[in-house]
């Protein structure tokens, strides 16, 4: 239970750096208006539900949740430094050749502005978020085995993921981004998720011979 704890910890620093440093991305392209500050955000959560509400279709399933949690936290870091990138460039294609060529910016308030700025980040994040949504109920399935630890159990992994979100947005905002940029900062997001894959890759294996050996 510690080193899934510890898995969550990190994953969820890498959740923050990746919100932090994409909401500044999206800010090149869409401006730092509310309003599309808010629609990069409500695209972020949006991916996190739509993970949680799939995998919840899939849990019965799902035979080893360690192993496949690992292999989604290797997507998150494979779609992060790959697919989001290439989307924020081709929306900001898009951005100039649908609204380019005016006398002054477009508004954010006009709602074809604020719908093409909704779509966007929700293309450009939906992978990498319903990827993340997805990893709270498997490590769930995972570490409760009866109704009596469901409220103790996943409360500590709920309590480790927010712990390392705190310290991942403290880190982003007053180390990373200042001293290494944006993308150094994503790679970097991709690197503690590659970790994360690699020690519950490690608790997989050890969760497999435990149970081979019983």
């Amino acid at each position: 239970m510690v080193l899934l704890a510890l898995c969550f910890v990190l994953s969820g620093l890498a959740a923050l750096v990746y919100q932090t440093a994409w909401t500044r991305q999206f800010a090149l392209v869409f401006g730092t208006s509310e309003l599309a500050v808010a629609t990069v955000l409500a695209a972020y959560m949006a991916g996190l539900a739509l993970g949680a509400a799939i995998i919840e279709r899939w849990l019965p399933r799902v035979r080893r949740p360690v192993l496949t949690y690992a292999v989604l936290e290797l997507g998150i870091a494979v779609s992060a430094v790959l697919l989001v990138p290439l989307c924020i460039w081709l929306s900001n294609l898009l951005l100039q050749a649908f609204f380019g060529g005016q006398p002054a910016p477009p508004s954010s308030t006009e709602v074809g502005t604020s719908l093409f700025y909704l779509i966007g980040a929700f293309a450009a994040l939906v992978v990498p978020t319903t990827l993340m949504g997805a990893t709270l109920p498997l490590l769930a399935r995972h570490a409760v085995q009866d109704e009596s630890q469901i409220g103790r159990r996943i409360g500590v992994l709920y309590a480790a993921n927010t712990a390392g979100a705190v310290l991942g947005a403290l880190l982003t905002a007053f180390l990373l981004l200042p001293n290494l940029g944006l993308s150094a900062t994503v790679w970097t997001g991709a690197a503690i998720n590659v970790l994360v894959f690699v020690l519950a890759a490690m608790l997989a294996k050890s969760a497999a011979q435990s149970s081979a050996t019983a």
